[in-house]
């Protein structure tokens, strides 16, 4: 996956905070990948809906103003909703502390 700098240094920094807890899988390390994509892209988001808010004024043929929500507010709320759906996978996962189990372990038991 190709990351832009600000990608890259929010990855280090979420790799570094796991990392001292847990010994991280690589799909753990994708996840945390994924997260740092997307929380860069929320915060990207909420600066321009800040900037520019979340609603523009348009006219219609009529002459009447009629207000739209900017397609950057609909995504910056997709971005959180991802964003706290990798969350809660992700601390699930490392949460439980328990090992891994092996579900092939049965089969080669003697």
């Amino acid at each position: 996956m190709m990351m832009n700098i600000d990608q890259q240094e929010e990855f280090a920094r979420l790799e570094s905070l796991y990392a001292e807890r847990y010994d991280l899988t690589p799909g753990q390390h994708q996840l945390i990948q994924t997260l740092a994509c997307v929380i860069v892209e929320e915060r990207q988001l909420q600066d321009y809906c800040n900037e520019h808010g979340t609603c523009y004024d348009l006219i219609t043929k009529s002459g009447d103003v009629m207000q739209r929500m900017r397609p950057q507010w609909q995504q910056l709320k997709e971005a959180r909703a991802r964003k706290q759906i990798i969350i809660t996978r992700l601390e699930n996962w490392l949460g439980e502390a328990k090992p891994p189990i092996d579900e092939t372990a049965q089969f080669f038991n003697d």
